[in-house]
């Protein structure tokens, strides 16, 4: 979602981050947004107030901009209520410390701030933002799953690799690629997002590794084969000169000669 500025358009993406994470520091990216939001709309109405307090004070204790809220953006109770209740459970789960984020916190928490903005853009008559609940239910702890699929497709790449690695068929190269990827546990160290990242890399590396492994072994069976073509094509011509043995005559090196050119053409299509 692109908001009003870069500025606020930032703290909202910090906020998706920590709903993608199921992250409790999505009760602290809300609160920043919040009053981020709350105080670019006073500035862009030219409201003075104290920059200095936040945005729980704001709503509740300033009179101009209590009126504006409610007068001039006609801000109806119950959202203008939220407001003021999430500030406070926001407040209250930073100095608590929780560690549990559900998707009903989210869905409830963003339809107060989605219903808080469109009644500004209304004021602005701009074009209104609209709340989509599937869209978060859809995102809601998606970097955990990313996480899984991400670690299950590192052992798979591993194992397959693995007979490859035992048989001493990889370059020197790209066994030294191998052993410079991170253990899960030295990955598990940091946040997921960054554990993301490394295991992307990790996966990027282990398929260009299987896919060197892959044509070191297509070049091996193709060698095999112009070797076993080599083999025939010298059979054919034994053969060819034993049949004019047989018939009572040695076959010359002029006919040998043409007979090898006819097979070489053959073996390479022409």
């Amino acid at each position: 979602m692109k908001l009003f500025t870069d500025f606020l358009t930032n703290r909202y993406l910090t906020l998706e981050r920590n709903i993608k994470s199921k992250s409790n520091s999505f009760y602290d990216s809300y609160l920043d947004l919040l009053e981020a939001t709350i105080k670019y709309i006073l500035d862009e109405q030219n409201i003075e107030y104290d920059d200095s307090r936040t945005c729980g004070h704001l709503v509740k204790n300033e009179k101009l901009i209590v009126s504006f809220l409610k007068v001039t953006l006609k801000l109806d109770d119950f959202t203008y209520n939220k407001i003021g209740d999430y500030i406070k459970k926001c407040n209250d789960h930073k100095h608590k410390k929780e560690k549990w984020l559900g998707i009903d916190s989210v869905i409830n928490y963003l339809k107060v701030y989605y219903d808080f903005i469109n009644y500004y853009i209304d004021y602005i008559k701009g074009i209104r933002i609209n709340f989509d609940a599937n869209y978060y239910n859809e995102i809601f702890g998606e970097t955990e799953r990313l996480n899984n699929e991400y670690k299950t497709e590192v052992a798979r790449l591993k194992e397959e690799l693995q007979d490859s690695i035992y048989s001493n068929k990889l370059s020197e190269q790209d066994l030294l690629l191998y052993k410079s990827l991170l253990s899960e546990k030295d990955i598990a160290i940091n946040n997921l997002d960054e554990q993301n990242r490394i295991l992307q890399s990790q996966i990027s590396i282990l398929k260009d590794i299987k896919l060197n492994s892959m044509e070191e072994k297509l070049n091996k069976t193709i060698d095999m084969l112009n070797n076993m073509q080599d083999y025939l094509v010298e059979n054919r011509i034994i053969a060819r000169r034993t049949s004019k043995l047989i018939d009572g005559r040695e076959i010359t090196d002029e006919e040998l000669s043409v007979e090898r050119r006819k097979l070489e053409a053959l073996k390479n299509g022409k």
